[in-house]
């Protein structure tokens, strides 16, 4: 037994003395391949060197001999032998390039860059919802405020916007030959708002007006307006300057279109405050929530369910964003009207608050109301009939407007910004982009309210629909 163990001593020893020699064999030969990759670094870089002071020489000989009207043919071979060299260099990179150092360090390069932009996504999500929620309280408490306050906030907004919309095709190196254009833009811009905003903003000062002084602006209205708008078209004609004229024209149908989008779509905004702050805030709450659930329900089920592109206009929306935006808005439009009844005065029309100091009649649409269930789901879900404001019906078809039609806003807005290739329309709020890049979906909901108030809920023309009797 002991000479059994000797003998396993020494095999274990021996085997050791072989792995050890191995170990330093290899390790002689990695130092001379070092010693060797060391000697070829250096040694390229001295030929780089060489081959930039070579460059050099031949350069200087060429620039001295341009002086002299002789020598082209030597200019010619000079130049051929820097093009040689330079070609040589450069197939000697490209090699260098397809190694594996270039290559682990591009790998290595990559990770880096997927890990700030890891960190930038989180840092940019969590500055989103930040001024998101102030932006949020801060319009809450300008809806509290009152009537007049939501009105100042809404042209303030619209100033706003034009300035983001009209610097889009703002050229700096025209403008300086134009120098008028750029008042002649918002001069329109100005025209507009008071043809839209001058006659309706007079409800907003009923207390302190006399009766002989509103009926004088009310009869001069039309005549103010197009007083203003004669003069503007004959300031637009008088400005026009040879050699500018596309230039000019280009802006001015910018300038009209964007008129348009801002002014005439947000009147619908001003009559939605006067008939009630619910009309509102309503539809600017269905549009933030389609926004908001578009975003989580795209980051959380995109491209998972349905691989197809949704819009070449918009590549990061998906339709799992769409879809759930739909559903998660149209739930949200059911319950919201809940919330906001229980403040009575959102629902009070802003000519009422003025008469009655505070008070008003309920609407009928605000009041519960019985509705008998078709047969059909009654089997179902055994219920005869349902007890719900006759609000939230209108309010579910507001929020299904906000879900399929509202969003192409955005489409458009996001047009503008490829056509003219930038990200965002401005960096006035971090996260969010400018004032644009937050109003795109509000300005042809406002609008829908607006028709769908004075259509449906105004003029009561439900109660000659086929769901008068209180059935569905």
């Amino acid at each position: 037994m002991a000479e059994d163990a000797s003998e396993s001593d020494l095999k274990t020893v021996k085997l050791k003395r072989v792995l050890s020699q191995k170990s330093i064999a290899t390790k002689s030969k990695v130092d001379q391949l070092r010693e060797k990759f060391r000697n070829l670094t250096q040694q390229l870089s001295e030929e780089t060197e060489t081959s930039l002071a070579y460059f050099e020489s031949y350069y200087e000989k060429f620039s001295t001999s341009l002086q002299a009207k002789k020598e082209e043919d030597k200019r010619q071979k000079w130049l051929e032998e820097m093009r040689t060299q330079m070609q040589t260099l450069t197939e000697t990179l490209r090699q260098l390039e397809n190694g594996p150092a270039i290559k682990e360090k591009k790998k290595i390069k990559e990770k880096e860059q997927k890990s700030v932009k890891k960190q930038s996504s989180l840092t940019k999500l969590l500055t989103r919802l930040v001024f998101g929620f102030v932006m949020i309280f801060s319009f809450l408490g300008v809806v509290n405020a009152g009537h007049m306050y939501v009105c100042l906030l809404v042209a303030f907004l619209q100033i706003l916007t034009f300035r983001e919309l009209a610097n889009v095709r703002y050229k700096a190196y025209k403008a300086r030959h134009v120098p008028m254009f750029r008042t002649i833009q918002w001069c329109w811009f100005y025209t507009a708002m008071f043809y839209v905003y001058s006659e309706g903003l007079q409800g907003f000062f009923m207390g302190s007006l006399s009766d002989e002084y509103r009926n004088m602006m009310s009869a001069f209205h039309d005549f103010l307006s197009f007083s203003l708008y004669a003069s503007m078209f004959c300031i637009t004609v008088l400005s026009f300057k040879k050699g500018f004229y596309k230039y000019q024209m280009k802006q001015l149908a910018w300038t009209f279109i964007t008129v348009f989008m801002i002014v005439f779509q947000m009147k619908f905004a001003i009559d939605n405050i006067k008939a009630g702050l619910f009309w509102f805030l309503l539809p600017c709450s269905l549009v933030i929530c389609n926004d908001c659930m578009a975003y989580f329900s795209g980051k959380a089920f995109g491209r998972k369910l349905i691989n197809k592109p949704f819009m070449k206009l918009s590549p990061n929306k998906t339709w799992e964003g769409f879809i759930g935006a739909y559903i998660f808005t149209c739930i949200f439009a059911f319950v919201y009207p809940l919330v906001l009844v229980k403040f009575k005065w959102l629902t009070c029309s802003m000519a009422e608050l003025q008469k009655t100091d505070g008070e008003c009649t309920i609407d009928k649409v605000f009041l519960p109301e019985v509705y008998d269930l078709p047969p059909l789901l009654v089997s179902l879900v055994h219920i005869e009939s349902i007890r719900m404001l006759p609000v939230q019906m209108h309010s579910v078809l507001l929020g299904m407007f906000a879900s399929l039609v509202a969003p192409f806003g955005g489409f458009f807005a996001s047009a503008i910004k490829r056509a003219y290739d930038i990200k965002d329309f401005d960096a006035l709020i971090p996260g969010h982009g400018g004032i644009m890049d937050r109003m795109d979906c509000q300005f042809i909901m406002a609008m829908a309210t607006g028709v769908h108030y004075t259509t449906f809920i105004q003029p009561k023309i439900l109660k000659h629909l086929w769901w008068s009797h209180h059935t569905f």
